[in-house]
């Protein structure tokens, strides 16, 4: 725990523009299953344990006056998920929905991951497990 008390990361974000977000909202919830909780003009919320995976859109970010709205990126993002059963399965999974696998890496201590992209062309990593130190 930190000194401030802080104990989880409750959202991480990856943006898309305006021409991908409908194809990148159908990636999160239908390649990949997350389960979309809210939507609102700029963005979605995708449910992942105790975490939310936020997708927003930048230009409507862009356009925003809002004082939450206040952040974005340029570019892609990365964001890690841990295989919550059989990694090998995930693995094919994706393949099987066309989805390329750019690359896999083994970690110290033998654990692996693979990098694919979304439509908006974030980095997206699958994990086999915490792949960090404790």
């Amino acid at each position: 725990m930190s000194g401030l008390g802080l104990d989880r990361v409750l959202e991480t974000v990856v943006y898309c523009d305006a021409a991908e977000r409908e194809a990148t909202e159908a990636f999160y919830a239908e390649t990949l299953g997350l389960r979309r909780v809210a939507s609102w003009p700029t963005g979605c919320a995708f449910r992942l344990g105790p975490g939310v995976l936020l997708l927003f859109e930048r230009e409507a970010l862009e356009r925003s006056d809002s004082p939450v709205s206040a952040h974005g990126s340029r570019g892609p993002g990365h964001v890690c998920f841990t295989a919550a059963t059989d990694y090998e399965a995930a693995r094919e999974a994706l393949a099987g929905a066309g989805v390329r696998i750019e690359h896999e890496h083994e970690w110290p201590g033998g654990r692996r991951s693979f990098y694919f992209r979304d439509p908006a062309g974030n980095m997206l990593e699958l994990a086999e497990g915490d792949i960090w130190p404790a």
